[in-house]
């Protein structure tokens, strides 16, 4: 289906729910990105998942119960998240939060949701008047267990080993407000207690929070229109993987002014799915833009099928960096399916009902009244996604690679005998301290590992094939960091991963980040690259596929991000020490740089650059980053296959002399890397300001000592006096 048929089909069932409270103090828009505050009253919105009377074929038990307990059975419900009403519930439910099926908001609070008004008798013809707000009562607070335990994975390897997560909850530009009523909170001790600070939140409770739905009912809509409660039904996305596309359907910044920003589109991909190597997934991490109020959205795939609800990101404390989180529709189900429904009572005769003045309720006259499951027909991808089956071979072929107790990145599989290909700074930090004139610096992905982080990375024993990995001869510069440091490398199969051990067969010394690793033992499942030498122009679809964010003991598998070339930057292929065997001997234009809008974290070097036809286009490098030392996660760069067709001869023939070509020292080429604004052989530079610059220095003080290192001895005094990098 094409983007704009997903989008119509998928507005029937999206929402915008609103609440209005007290709030003299103004606390209760903590951690609240967007919110009005007037006359000692504050608003809240949040999307939501609009569920009318025979949209699912197979609703949880638990969705019935409820609304039975709260004499809803004839009404229509809305699912949000529960960040939206917690700071609204009673004293006693909001300083111990948690599950709550009779849940009690403070008196004076409101619910309302924003729905489609769809004109009656034309519902059919797609035309629509102006949406209409609803009455809503909140009916429950319900965690999603299985999804909770997929948030607490991503964070337990983090609290581990610095006392507290790392990680947050909400949006980042939340901070702002918490900010802006601190003075508040101070002056109230018992508004601090009522209002529990997520910060104080162990990993479980935090999990807990970020996952939790609730349950609004709403009048029944167009229940005066013959045949309408079947008009509109939803499918159930089956399965999700990475890459596979999703649309998003929410109100950012909704209650700013609805008429601007209810049910906006968004497009985007799954970046990872958890639990890793399941075959059902409880937790997706959406690689899509996302703003706040889109929160309780719901989400669907290709097919205009469900996918599951969008909550509050995961944020990473001091920076600007989310990870956007959807529940799927399976896990919502698996885990209300198990609940324990005899603790959910209620007296609706001691309920108010729905019946008001604003809106008419319809008794339904049989039970199933979420009518039957309609099959979705097949359609084609939309072309502005890169095809999941197209790169499922070559996400394979992303591996872990840790280095000792210090590091860890991301690697590429070259060949069947177990060739990595990564970054040259993940070995050897201290090489690449990047500054550029302009002020903007590169900033590596590769990880620290703390100490106890490395009790979980105990390689396993992988199978092996009968042919025993090439042993590639070490030069001289890598011995003694082979014998320091123990490198590890993960291969993430479809239902299991595997650890081996790797040695270091070469470190580049000239001005191209990267380094080849030999795995010890071949695995008998090894998938390889395919790499593309034609550079893919500006423009260009492409993905990301790298360890990003979160740790090896988090066991999650590479995450993908999907972007496009924005530019490639190229220089004469006569200044190139290593030119191509494809390229002829004039001075036409030769790629060495690509630069991407795909997300990079911390974590993604080493990781593949790969086109929509699932072919390796680069390597990820580095991303850029603002000279207060912020990343800018969306502007990245990769080293084109074309600059790396020496790496890939050497991974055919095995012949150690071909790669000698990569350590000779290149000024145009360094100059390019350092992101210096004379590294362009195409703008002329005044000679006295070229003399001035200092982005060389490495490469002459290494082609200067190289004559001196006779022996790893030599080497180890030579670095005694370096300090260590921190990334």
């Amino acid at each position: 289906m094409e983007t704009q048929e997903i989008a119509a089909a998928a507005r029937h069932f999206a929402a915008m729910a609103r609440i209005v409270g007290p709030d003299p103090k103004a606390v209760k828009m903590r951690r609240h990105a967007f919110h009005l505050h007037q006359s000692g009253s504050t608003t809240l919105s949040a999307s939501a998942l609009l569920l009318r009377r025979g949209a699912l074929a197979d609703p949880p038990p638990l969705l019935d119960r409820i609304c039975a307990a709260h004499g809803h059975a004839a009404g229509d419900v809305a699912l949000t998240a529960a960040s939206l009403v917690e700071p609204f519930l009673v004293a006693e439910q909001r300083g111990n939060p948690g599950e709550e099926f009779q849940p009690r908001l403070v008196p004076e609070a409101r619910l309302d949701v924003l729905v489609e008004h769809e004109e009656l008798g034309n519902a059919r013809n797609e035309k629509y008047g102006p949406p209409r707000w609803l009455s809503a009562r909140l009916l429950a607070l319900v965690d999603v267990p299985t999804a909770a335990d997929s948030v607490l994975s991503l964070l337990k390897h983090d609290e581990s080993f610095i006392g507290r997560p790392s990680w947050d909850v909400g949006w980042s530009l939340a901070n702002v407000n918490q900010k802006q009523v601190e003075n508040d909170i101070r002056s109230s001790l018992e508004s601090n207690r009522n209002n529990a600070s997520v910060e104080s939140m162990d990993p479980l409770m935090l999990a807990k929070f970020a996952t939790r739905i609730a349950i609004l009912g709403i009048p029944t809509i167009n229940s005066n229109v013959i045949g309408e409660q079947n008009a509109r039904q939803i499918n159930v996305s089956v399965m999700q993987h990475r890459g596979d596309p999703m649309l998003i359907v929410g109100s950012p910044f909704g209650l700013m002014s609805p008429f601007h920003f209810f049910n906006s589109i968004s497009v985007g991909a799954v970046a990872n799915c958890l639990p890793p190597c399941s075959v059902k997934c409880s937790l997706l991490m959406a690689d899509t833009h996302c703003l706040p109020g889109m929160e309780g959205a719901p989400v669907f795939d290709k097919n205009s099928c469900l996918v599951g609800l969008l909550m509050n990101p995961l944020r990473l404390k001091g920076s600007s960096i989310e990870v956007q989180l959807v529940i799927t529709w399976d896990a919502i189900c698996t885990g209300w399916n198990n609940k324990n429904l005899e603790e959910i009572r209620g007296d609706p005769s001691e309920l108010p009902n729905d019946k008001n003045a604003d809106s008419k309720t319809m008794e339904l006259k049989h039970p199933d009244k979420y009518g039957s499951f309609v099959s979705s027909t097949v359609n084609n991808i939309n072309q502005y996604y890169i095809s999941p089956s197209s790169i499922r071979e070559a996400i394979s072929a992303v591996v872990l690679v840790t280095v000792g107790d210090s590091s860890w990145a991301s690697g590429i599989v070259i060949n069947k005998r177990g060739l990595v290909l990564t970054n040259a700074h993940l070995l050897e930090p201290w090489r690449f301290g990047r500054n550029s004139p302009l002020g903007v610096q590169t900033s590596f992905a590769g990880e620290p590992l703390n100490a106890r982080e490395n009790i979980s990375l105990q390689p396993q024993q992988c199978k092996v094939s009968n042919e025993d990995a090439v042993k590639h001869e070490v030069s001289l510069f890598n011995l003694g960091f082979k014998r320091e440091k123990r490198i590890s490398v993960r291969l993430d199969h479809a239902e299991s991963q595997v650890w081996c051990d790797a040695s270091v067969v070469f470190i580049s010394k000239g001005p191209l980040d990267v380094a080849l690793l030999q795995m010890e033992k071949v695995p008998i499942e090894l998938n390889t690259v395919r790499p593309e030498f034609v550079c893919p122009t500006a423009g260009s679809s492409v993905c990301v596929v790298g360890h990003g964010l979160f740790g090896p003991r988090s066991g999650l598998c590479s995450s993908l991000s999907s972007g496009v070339v924005s530019k490639v930057v190229q220089i004469p292929s006569t200044q190139l020490s290593h030119p191509s065997d494809t390229v002829e001997a004039d001075n036409m234009g030769m790629p060495v740089m690509l630069q991407t809008t795909a997300a990079v974290h911390p974590g993604a070097s080493g990781g593949l650059l790969v086109n929509s036809h699932g072919r390796m286009v680069g390597i990820v490098t580095s991303n850029a980053k603002h000279g207060g030392g912020n990343t800018i996660p969306h502007l990245n760069f990769s080293i084109p296959c074309k600059s790396l067709e020496t790496i890939f001869k050497y991974s055919e023939i095995g012949e150690p002399a071909i790669l000698e070509q990569l350590d000779k020292p290149n000024e145009v080429l360094s100059l390019v890397w350092a992101l210096a604004p004379s590294s362009s052989p195409f703008i002329d530079s005044p000679p006295e300001k070229a003399k001035e610059e200092k982005v060389l220095e490495f490469s002459k003080f290494l082609s200067d000592k190289q004559a001196t290192l006779k022996s790893s001895t030599d080497l180890k005094e030579l670095f005694k006096h370096k300090i260590p990098s921190k990334i």
